[in-house]
C-alpha cells in the first residue's frame, strides 16, 4: 500500500512543481532593462516590483498565472479591475499590477 501511495504521490508532485515553474515564466523578474521598457512613464522599479509581487502571490491564489501576451493591452486594466474585487486589492496594488502587466505585454516575445 505504501509503495502504491508513493508511486502516485511522486508524479503528482513533479507535475505540480513543473506547473508552478511554467506559471512563473509568465511573470518575468523586474530588471533594469525591464524598467527602461516600462509601458508608461509613471512606472518605476518599485511599482513594477509591487505589481509582480501582486501577480505572483495574489492572482495565483485563485487560478494559474495566465500568459499575459494573450491579452490585448487595452483589456488588461479592465480585467484587473474586474478581478481586483475578488483579490481584495488596494488601489495602489491594482495600479502597480496594471503597470507590471502592461510592461510585460510590451516586451518582445
Amino acid at each position: 500500500m505504501k509503495r502504491l501511495s508513493f508511486s502516485i504521490a511522486l508524479p503528482a508532485c513533479a507535475i505540480l512543481l513543473a506547473s508552478c515553474e511554467a506559471g512563473l515564466r509568465s511573470a518575468p523578474p523586474v530588471t533594469t532593462a525591464f524598467v527602461r521598457a516600462a509601458a508608461r512613464e509613471t512606472a518605476n522599479a518599485r511599482t513594477l516590483e509591487e505589481g509582480r509581487k501582486v501577480f505572483v502571490n495574489r492572482c495565483i491564489s485563485c487560478h494559474a498565472l495566465p500568459a499575459i501576451g494573450r491579452y490585448d493591452s487595452k483589456r488588461i486594466p479592465g480585467i484587473v479591475n474586474w478581478m481586483s474585487h475578488r483579490a481584495h486589492l488596494t488601489r495602489d496594488q491594482k495600479d502597480a499590477l496594471v503597470e507590471y502587466l502592461l510592461t510585460v505585454r510590451s516586451q518582445p516575445r
